[in-house]
């Protein structure tokens, strides 16, 4: 349904009549205007290297491509990845699906962005990152950062679309927002190899070429309307050429069976391409790099099962661990209209190596930001308050301030929770979860073994537990090439 909301038109609209501004939610062209056609990037995909190669080639196993989308309104307007679903398969038969997921928050820049990304990129790895939103330089560059040290995702940025807000001092004068500087964010894009889409300066093409005022494409005075939201994700989608070069970099290495071979190993025979061991006691020894790595195997109606160790400790005692998205409670309070738990809480947190797997809580004993940390099984761990970095009695937990969003507005009761989960396997199955699944194919699987270690060498040990079979056919190493060890 659309909806009109009526302002003045001020003189400084790209057009000259004066006469009543109406914005309007449609998903078709402005009146009298043209279809929005992309303007060509010769550079486009330029730094997206890996996604391409994966659209292009696809997966083996087969599995959806991992788009990650962090913002806020600006982003939540672009859908919740219907256009990536619908487009992605017909430009790219060899990706038959597409999981896009996002995490939005009112108004929220790239500062707390950074948090969401500690605790939700790293558990769930993604082929892609798009963040559509403000904020200042600097943090995108600390966004990127974090971006680029934890996960091997290709990232992208568009510059931000015209609103009403930023006529009068950039319209005719500069490409700037009233609180972006393009340049500035191009240049952090440049420096961290990220793919910069130059939206806005094909936004105001547009505008320019059909003679339209800059509410032509909004809902609101700052939110783009559906078909603005359609000009921006073609404009990100068409940076993604379906021909063209590209090539994986070292950030995602495969070790093919072939490769696995020639490691040290007893009791493992390479046969038909697949590395096979049906005795007890086999082992395979992996030196790796990275922060990742998963495991291809094949299901096998009398599998048998491996033991995993890393650098010589067990899977279930290993040091590397996640944190979970920080969920504030639903009965937290709401000082302001459009408040949301979301927005009113810590983003982010930074583990230790020493730490327990257990769900913790934060309760705000006042209205100045004072608080309590409570473990499910460390118990209670000390006080701190949201203005200030603190670090746990044990020192299993750091609540940094700077990722603390709107604490000002946090009231005494207020509750925040989290869990903090173990990275890593104890113990690989090669026996399918049904017997559906056990056919002559012998369907192959995908399993990620240890996750959120260190950037640098480790060593996996697999070893079997019993005679039944085991077929491995690949190891898949993570390296994201910032922090590397």
């Amino acid at each position: 349904m659309r909806w009109i909301f009526p302002l003045t038109l001020l003189a400084w609209m790209p057009v000259s009549a004066q006469e009543a501004t109406v914005f309007q939610d449609s998903d078709q062209p402005p009146a009298g205007a043209a279809p929005y056609e992309v303007t060509p990037d010769p550079e486009a995909g330029a730094h997206l290297p890996n996604l391409l190669h994966k659209l292009r080639t696809g997966f083996h196993p087969d599995r959806p491509l991992r788009v990650w989308a962090l913002g806020s309104s600006y982003t939540n307007m672009l859908g919740s990845g219907e256009v990536w679903q619908e487009e992605i398969p017909q430009r790219f038969p060899k990706v038959s699906q597409v999981n896009y997921t996002k995490m939005v928050g009112n108004s929220c820049p790239w500062q707390y962005l950074r948090g969401w990304a500690q605790t939700l990129l790293v558990a769930d790895p993604p082929d892609l990152v798009l963040t559509y939103t403000n904020g200042e330089p600097d943090d995108l560059d600390k966004l990127l950062t974090q971006i680029r040290s934890t996960t091997t995702a290709d990232i992208i940025v568009p510059s931000l679309h015209w609103r009403q807000r930023d006529a009068e001092e950039h319209w005719d004068k500069d490409e700037n927002a009233a609180d972006q500087d393009v340049a500035a964010v191009r240049a952090v894009c440049k420096k961290h190899g990220v793919e910069f889409v130059e939206n806005r300066r094909d936004w105001e093409r547009y505008l320019r070429a059909q003679k339209l005022p800059i509410e032509a494409l909004l809902k609101d005075p700052v939110h783009q309307n559906a078909y603005g939201a359609s000009i921006v994700n073609r404009n990100i989608l068409a940076h993604l050429p379906t021909e063209g070069s590209s090539a994986l970099d070292d950030r995602e290495v495969r070790l093919d069976a072939a490769a696995l071979a020639k490691l040290e190993h007893s009791g493992f025979k390479l046969q038909d391409g697949r590395l096979r061991a049906a005795q007890a006691g086999a082992t395979l020894r992996v030196p790796f790099t990275g922060n990742c790595i998963e495991l291809i195997g094949r299901f096998l109606k009398d599998g048998g099962s491996v033991k995993v160790t890393l650098d010589g400790r067990p899977g279930s005692e290993f040091a590397a661990f996640l944190p979970s998205y920080i969920q504030g409670d639903e009965k937290n309070a709401r000082s302001q209209k459009g408040d949301n738990p979301r927005d009113l809480a810590p983003h982010g947190v930074t583990l230790s190596q020493d730490c327990i797997p257990q769900q913790w809580t934060v309760l705000m004993t006042n209205d100045m930001g004072d608080y309590t940390l409570t473990g499910s099984i460390t118990g209670p761990d000390g006080t701190g308050n949201a203005f200030k970095d603190y670090t746990s009695l044990t020192g299993q937990i750091t609540l940094p301030a700077d990722l603390w969003r709107r604490a000002e507005r946090n009231k005494q009761g207020d509750r925040f929770t989290f869990s903090v989960t173990r990275a890593t396997e104890d113990s690989v199955s090669f026996s399918p979860p049904s017997d559906a699944e056990a056919d002559a194919e012998a369907p192959i699987f995908r399993t990620r073994l240890a996750n959120a270690l260190s950037n640098g060498p480790h060593v996996l040990t697999l070893t079997t537990t019993s005679a039944a079979p085991v077929e491995i056919e690949a190891l898949d190493v993570f390296r994201p090439p910032l922090g590397r060890e």
